[in-house]
C-alpha cells in the first residue's frame, strides 16, 4: 500500500534539514524527486533491517512490513551478510547538491543496487534524459530491472560499471559511483562530456574516505572533497597501492571536506596532487 503524500513530503523535508540543503530551485527539484520515488519499491520485501548513518550504532529491524518505516534518513539492508545497503538519503542529497542535474542529462550510474537512487536520477534527468545503470550483482540487477521497468529513460545493465562499458556508451554529463573506488578508472573519465562531472567516493583500505566531485581539466581531473564517507568497495576500480595513497592523502581529517586536488594520469593509474 503506498504511503500517504504527507509522509513523502515530510521525508523530503527531513532530508532538507539533515543534509542540510540551501534553499533554491535546484533544492526544490531534488526534494520533489525524493518525495516522488517510493522507497519500498526498491528495498525488497519487509520487514527490513535499518541501519543508522552514524557508524557504530546498532541496526534495527522493523516490526512489520509497513513501508512507513522506510521514510527516515536511514540505510536499508539489501544483503545483510555482505553489508550491502540502500544508501543514506541525506548523504546523496548533500552530494548531488554540488552537481545539479539538468533535464535531458545523460547519466552513468555505477552500482544501481535495488534501483532506488536510479529512480531518483531518472526523475531529475526527466523524460528527455537517460540513465545507464550498471550493477555487477546478478540478483540486484534483476531486482533493479523489475523495479525500474516503468521508467523508459533508464537502462539497467548487469555489468561491471568500472570495466564493462561499451565503446558507444557516453558521453555522460554525470558519472556517479555508488561504491568506493581507489581511483577513477579510464572507463569513467574517458566518457565524461567536456563539461561533465564525476561524483564518486574515494576510499582507502578500510572502505572509508571522501566523496569527491571532479571535472575534466587538461589531461586529468580537477577534484574537491565534499564530505567523509564509507562505502562497499567497487570491483574493478580498486588497487591496493592506490588505497594506501588515499589513506595518506586523507590522513588529515581537514582534507575530507573542501580539499581541492588534481587527479593526474600516471601510466595505468593516477596520481593525486594537492592543488
Amino acid at each position: 500500500m503506498p504511503v500517504p503524500p504527507s509522509l513523502s513530503r515530510a521525508f523530503a523535508e527531513q532530508i532538507r534539514a539533515v543534509a542540510p540543503l540551501q534553499d533554491g530551485p535546484w533544492t526544490e527539484r531534488l526534494l520533489a524527486a525524493f518525495a516522488a520515488v517510493p522507497r519500498e519499491d526498491h528495498a525488497g520485501p519487509g520487514p527490513w533491517l535499518l541501519r543508522a548513518p552514524i557508524k557504530g550504532l546498532p541496526a534495527r529491524r522493523t516490526p512489520d512490513a509497513d513501508p512507513a518505516h522506510l521514510y527516515h534518513n536511514v540505510l536499508i539492508a539489501l544483503d545483510e551478510a555482505r553489508d550491502l545497503n540502500v544508501g543514506e538519503p541525506a548523504l546523496w542529497a548533500r552530494s548531488l547538491a554540488h552537481a545539479p542535474i539538468e533535464p535531458g542529462a545523460s547519466i552513468l550510474q555505477v552500482g544501481t543496487g535495488g534501483g532506488y537512487f536510479t529512480a531518483l536520477l531518472s526523475e531529475l534527468a526527466g523524460p528527455s534524459g537517460r540513465v545507464l545503470a550498471t550493477e555487477i550483482d546478478s540478483k540486484l540487477a534483476a531486482m533493479a530491472e523489475a523495479s525500474l521497468a516503468g521508467r523508459p529513460n533508464v537502462t539497467v545493465r548487469h555489468a561491471n560499471g568500472a570495466l564493462d562499458l561499451a565503446p558507444d556508451d557516453g558521453p555522460f554529463d554525470l558519472v556517479v559511483a555508488f561504491a568506493g573506488a581507489t581511483h577513477p578508472p579510464r572507463a569513467w573519465t574517458s566518457r565524461l562530456a567536456p563539461q561533465g562531472r564525476l561524483l564518486a567516493p574515494l576510499t582507502g583500505p578500510d572502505w572509508a574516505g571522501a566523496m569527491i566531485l571532479a571535472r575534466p581539466e587538461g589531461d586529468g581531473l580537477a577534484a574537491e572533497t565534499l564530505s567523509p564517507c564509507g562505502f562497499f568497495p567497487c570491483e574493478g576500480a580498486r588497487d591496493p597501492a592506490m588505497a594506501e595513497r588515499l589513506a595518506e592523502l586523507f590522513a588529515n581529517p581537514a582534507r575530507l571536506s573542501g580539499f581541492r586536488f588534481r587527479i593526474a594520469p600516471d601510466g595505468d593509474g593516477v596520481r593525486y596532487l594537492p592543488d
